[in-house]
């Protein structure tokens, strides 16, 4: 078990080796029993994404949850459904066995808590896996019976996301938009959204990694351009994420979906106590466009936990709140307090709509900068990386709330921090000058 990855982003693990179906049982039991009342069974939702190691964890799952709780399986759902699902069909909690953005020999599990549902802190992080160290398997228990709203689930949250955009004008557009969905847990959630909102949709199917960044995304260009479509979108295998390939079949990087997102909320919602929120590693040109509009800009730590939480406390103080992460995540407190594509998607054609530009051409009104991103194994001391990190660019403005970043007085800036999800070490630089950036990099990759 040492050699999960445990965070506020829930446990990730090699599916067959730090994670399996005994271990999957154990920590299922641990959520139970830390959400189990005296006088009732609390209502569980489960879903998984469609890495072909999820049957077997779910089974584990369900055992261990099932002295403890009443289980609705939502069966092959993305992760902000099953979120949004957790208020929508009134629920206490809920478990996603995905894991995300990691490459494909990875799973995981996603819990959530709540009314707003979001997922577990650090702090119950730590006492779950107290508790599933404690837990014992039961491989020969009966099957737990379940109730299937699938169905359900897939509805309320479509039907909660054309609520809150413009259908109408959206429709007019009659956008023709190609998808690669990664074969996930989305696929169906996007096809049916997309055809609500009058678009004609280009089905891509592309055996790719999970993560939605331009390497990954050959197909969707390809087929954009093809199929001559307005524009193109790329979701991760449980669709928390959204990428964007303009109509040119350009990828602009998972960044510009929240740049692009962000700026037409603020032009939405043109007046009032507006705050955006996002992490340290997300581009300044969100900085810039809250600036423009004159909204408050909150910058938490990297983590889905630490961004609920602010636009929480902001929608409790009346605020207009919204934002999200530089990863393709979006925000959007109305519809719930995680990142949701489904959201991302509409909110993108509305934009379009709105200024009735393409997509190339919005994206270039936007402030410009470029991002290099990448990973290294992480070793052993990482304070000193840090430090040497630090050392080598001298009179940089320095900030270790996570990991190291460094800012410079002309707006780049430098991230480097441990992963999350993966053993892994990223960083990630931006700046104006693009060949100063790729020369940071390489510094960086040098120590």
């Amino acid at each position: 078990m040492s050699a999960l990855i445990i965070s506020y982003s829930g446990l990730r693990g090699i599916a067959g080796e730090s994670l399996t179906e005994g271990v999957a049982e154990r920590y299922g039991a641990a959520f139970g029993q830390m959400i189990v009342e005296p006088e009732r069974k609390p209502t569980v939702l489960v879903a998984r994404d469609t890495r072909p190691s999820g049957p077997a964890l779910m089974r584990g799952l369900l055992r261990g949850l099932a002295p403890y709780a009443t289980l609705v399986d939502l069966g092959v759902a993305a992760t902000p459904t099953l979120q949004h699902a957790i208020g929508s069909l009134v629920a206490d909690a809920g478990v996603c066995v995905t894991a995300s953005h990691n490459p494909s020999q990875w799973n995981g599990l996603k819990l959530f808590l709540g009314t707003p549902s979001v997922v577990l802190g650090g702090d119950d992080m730590k006492r779950l896996t107290q508790l599933a160290e404690r837990a014992v398997e039961n491989p020969h228990a009966p099957a737990p019976p379940v109730t299937d709203r699938h169905e359900a689930a897939i509805e309320r949250h479509i039907a909660a996301v054309l609520a809150a955009v413009d259908v109408v004008k959206i429709k007019e557009r009659r956008f023709r938009v190609a998808v690669d969905s990664a074969g996930g847990a989305g696929d169906i959630l996007a096809q049916r959204l997309l055809a609500r909102l009058g678009c004609h949709v280009v089905r891509v199917e592309a055996g790719r990694e999970s993560e939605p960044i331009p390497a990954n995304l050959r197909a969707l260009a390809d087929a954009v351009a093809a199929e001559k479509c307005d524009l193109g979108f790329a979701q991760d295998l449980d669709a928390d994420r959204l990428a964007l390939a303009t109509e040119w079949g350009d990828l602009p990087g998972e960044d510009s979906t929240l740049v692009l997102t962000v700026d037409h909320l603020l032009r939405r919602h043109a007046s009032g106590d507006r705050v955006v929120v996002k992490n340290v590693a997300t581009t300044r040109a969100i900085d810039d466009i809250a600036a423009a509009h004159g909204a408050a800009l909150v910058e938490t730590k990297v983590g889905e936990i630490n961004l609920s939480r602010a636009l929480i406390s902001a929608t409790d103080a009346g605020k207009i709140a919204f934002g999200g992460e530089g990863n393709g995540g979006v925000i959007y407190p109305k519809i719930l307090y995680g990142r949701d594509s489904a959201i991302g998607m509409a909110l993108v054609l509305e934009a379009l709509a709105t200024e009735n530009e393409p997509l190339s051409k919005r994206l270039q009104a936007l402030p410009q900068y470029h991002m290099v991103k990448t990973k290294m194994p992480l070793g052993s001391d990482l304070r000193a990386l840090l430090a040497r990190v630090e050392a080598l660019f001298e009179g940089a403005a320095a900030d270790r709330s996570d990991g190291l970043k460094l800012r410079f007085t002309d707006g780049a800036w430098i991230v480097v921090r441990a992963s999350n999800t993966e053993p892994v070490v990223r960083v990630i630089v931006e700046a104006k000058d693009k060949g100063w950036a790729e020369r940071a990099v390489a510094r960086i990759l040098a120590l």
